[in-house]
């Protein structure tokens, strides 16, 4: 008879992906991962099928967060919302702040090393479903960019720019020079505040 599942699923993931977050993926070994999330090893491998599994898996609960809390406002409101979106990223306190940079970039810096197809591909439909919701919200600018997904793209370029200084240097607002940057060009398709 098997035995009973002694963890909260959905919690392991979230203690697995603060984990991550803050340490990194080669950082993390079998025994650190056991203790921050509750699994056992067997789990790890039983339930996700290894550590890359578990690593998957809080990859999916990071961007299914920020797609509810970070990437919806842009879907439905304009300018405004990358204005918004921008100033949060080197905010105390903002959902998309922290010290510890952002999850998807940390992923796609580790995985220039690693080479994971998987981990690849998690960071890129993060990276793209961004560059969707920036192309949306700028095409509801009072004086839309004429190549509104190259300009897209380039904020998410910038972006993780803003995320690796905040983990270089260890604050929420060490990116904040760039945001500025980024605010002021913005003001040639729309004002700050509608």
């Amino acid at each position: 008879m098997p035995r009973p599942k002694s963890y909260d699923h959905d919690e392991a993931i979230a203690c697995a992906c603060r984990a991550f977050w803050e340490h990194g993926y080669g950082a993390l070994g079998v025994r650190a991962l056991e203790q921050q999330t509750g699994l056992n090893k067997f789990a790890i491998r039983a339930k996700f099928g290894g550590k890359e599994g578990l690593y998957l898996a809080a990859l999916t609960y990071y961007h299914q967060a920020a797609r509810k809390t970070v990437l919806a406002p842009m879907r439905q409101g304009g300018l405004e919302m990358i204005y918004a979106f921008l100033e949060g990223l080197v905010t105390k306190g903002s959902i998309n702040s922290s010290a510890w940079g952002c999850l998807m970039v940390n992923t796609g810096v580790e995985n220039a090393e690693i080479k994971s197809p998987a981990l690849k591909k998690a960071a890129d439909a993060y990276w793209t479903e961004l560059a969707a919701c920036f192309e949306m919200a700028l095409a509801r600018s009072d004086k839309p960019p004429v190549d509104a997904a190259d300009v897209a793209r380039g904020l998410v370029t910038a972006t993780m720019g803003v995320h690796t200084m905040n983990r270089a240097c260890g604050a929420h607002d060490a990116g904040r020079p760039l945001v500025r940057l980024l605010q002021h060009s913005l003001e040639q398709w729309g004002p700050r505040h509608a």
